[in-house]
């Protein structure tokens, strides 16, 4: 027989056993195991007057616990029962402070042999948990649970629940490493710069360095740039081809686009740009042409760069369109250099209308036929000689 139609048959059982003239045992978990802790009391506790004690000692030891009062509802629930004239016992669970498989297994044991002296098969559950959900299953498995009655004094229900929710969420922040780093990390390493800083009298500079600190935080985790470092050892030859274009690449894109700008500040026409919108777009080709042929330069190496990179990391794993593609544009970069600069001088009135015109047609015929004799050379033909 499997252990689901057992656990069925012995569901059943009790069903079948239970009515309201059958005996009921009253359970009060403990799960986080209060009561141990701060009374030193045994588990489990079977019997009224032997319950009714320790909920006192735990209400004299922390007239605050929510578990004391669990226990004397508990006791309250057992009261009211036998008045009726219904057989009923009450007993006290506890698990672990750590709480955990420890504690439920701990409670597991307890229930069970308090059923097996008992021989009692309902059960009213009595708890201060907020969260039954984690209880019910590990009572049912042994005893048919009849009712549940969950205890919240009543000027803290909500409160006992969020405070449940905060404690969790801060542990996480204190002990998960995903998150302490920067709960904790970033707090620290201010706290760090400014006892420096005090040192040497520069606390003035404290804005600064924590604007500082808080931004490169902010780069690291926007771009995960920290996951990226820790993958490093792990990539392959072509990653490291690529990650190396792309930080150069980057280097030069940012150097040119600095020497391009500050050409533009140093600029005559630059006040007179600004003073109204009419002199913006007015002057905004001289100050295009001014960027253009102070930064081109870098700009297209930093591009260079960055194909260079995709195309020899394509050239490593045998990718040949790849490859074709990335030197079909490098040299469509490269035949765009010229005319590109001397229509930047043409915007500042230095440059020469037939050499732009002449180094266009001379860039576009060197790209036509750089693609006709690659596509032809390398794709076309190694597909002919296969057939």
């Amino acid at each position: 027989m499997s252990t689901s139609r057992k656990k069925r048959t012995s569901i059943s059982r009790r069903k079948k056993q239970s009515s309201k003239h059958t005996p009921i045992l009253i359970i009060c978990i403990d799960r986080d195991d209060d009561l141990g802790e701060k009374t030193n009391l045994k588990s489990p506790i079977i019997g009224s007057k032997n319950c009714e004690n320790a909920g006192m000692k735990l209400a004299i030891s922390d007239p605050e616990e929510a578990d004391a009062n669990a226990i004397f509802a508990a006791v309250k629930t057992y009261n009211e029962l036998s008045r009726t004239g219904r057989k009923c016992e009450v007993a006290i669970v506890t698990g672990n402070h750590s709480g955990g498989f420890q504690s439920d297994e701990k409670m597991r044991k307890q229930i069970q042999s308090i059923v097996n002296k008992t021989k009692i098969v309902d059960a009213i559950l009595v708890s201060d948990d907020s969260d039954e959900s984690s209880i019910i299953p590990l009572v049912q498995d042994i005893i048919s649970i009849n009712s549940i009655q969950r205890i919240v004094i009543k000027h803290s229900g909500a409160l006992e629940e969020t405070y449940a929710v905060l404690g969790r969420y801060l542990k996480m922040l204190i002990f998960d490493q995903r998150y302490s780093k920067f709960a904790l990390g970033i707090p620290g390493l201010l706290f760090l710069s400014w006892a420096f800083l005090a040192l040497f009298n520069l606390l003035e500079q404290a804005i600064t360095v924590t604007l500082a600190i808080l931004g490169m935080a902010f780069v690291i985790r926007g771009f995960d740039l920290d996951r990226l470092t820790r993958s490093l050892p792990k990539l392959e030859l072509t990653s490291y081809v690529r990650l190396f274009s792309s930080v150069a690449g980057s280097l030069v894109l940012i150097i040119g686009t600095f020497l391009g700008a500050s050409s533009i500040s140093q600029s005559i026409s630059i006040n007179e740009a600004f003073s109204s919108p009419s002199n913006l777009l007015s002057s905004a080709p001289e100050l295009i042409g001014v960027f253009a042929v102070e930064s081109l330069l870098l700009l297209w190496i930093g591009l260079g760069l960055f194909i260079a990179g995709d195309l020899l990391s394509n050239w490593i794993i045998n990718k040949k369109r790849r490859v074709i593609r990335g030197v079909i544009l490098l040299l469509t970069l490269v035949f765009l250099f010229l005319p590109i600069q001397q229509f930047a001088k043409l915007l500042i009135g230095m440059g020469d209308t037939f050499t732009f015109i002449a180094s266009l047609i001379f860039g576009l015929a060197g790209s036509f036929i750089s693609v006709i004799f690659l596509y032809q050379r390398y794709i076309r033909l190694p597909r002919s000689r296969r057939k």
